[in-house]
């Protein structure tokens, strides 16, 4: 009866155990979460329709650097670089408020990632108007 009892209660230590493997197995890195809520954001609802002359064209993460990057295009009166030049502290204070106010970043922010902006011109993509980096 010892034995059967040892048996039963080695069989279910042994379930357990590969439960709680399993389960720690399954979880993800932030910086593994980080790269598949910037892919899933990408293809999902980019590109993003212009609100404020601005269009999010993509979100990627750089799991080296653990930066998460918003690519995205500027029209009207924001595709001026001058414009850019003359306002780039508050167009910065602005970006860097409003990921710091944001929920669904908030696990990022705490983990010390770095967020950045390159911002194009929507009658030159290949001119950079900005890019912000905090």
């Amino acid at each position: 009866m010892r034995a059967y009892h040892y048996r039963q209660c080695m069989a279910k230590l042994s379930l357990f155990a590969l439960m709680a493997l399993t389960a720690t197995a399954c979880q993800e890195s932030l910086e593994e979460k980080a790269s598949r809520d910037a892919k899933e954001y990408t293809r999902k609802h980019c590109p993003t329709p212009f609100i404020n002359s601005t269009r999010t064209d993509s979100v990627t993460f750089d799991s080296a650097t653990r930066t998460y990057t918003y690519h995205c295009t500027f029209k009207d009166i924001l595709d001026n670089q001058e414009v850019i030049n003359q306002n780039k502290a508050a167009i910065s204070q602005g970006l860097t408020q409003s990921m710091l106010e944001s929920t669904n970043m908030k696990p990022y922010v705490q983990a010390g990632f770095h967020f950045q902006y390159v911002c194009r011109s929507s009658k030159d993509p290949k001119n950079v108007l900005l890019t912000v980096k905090f």
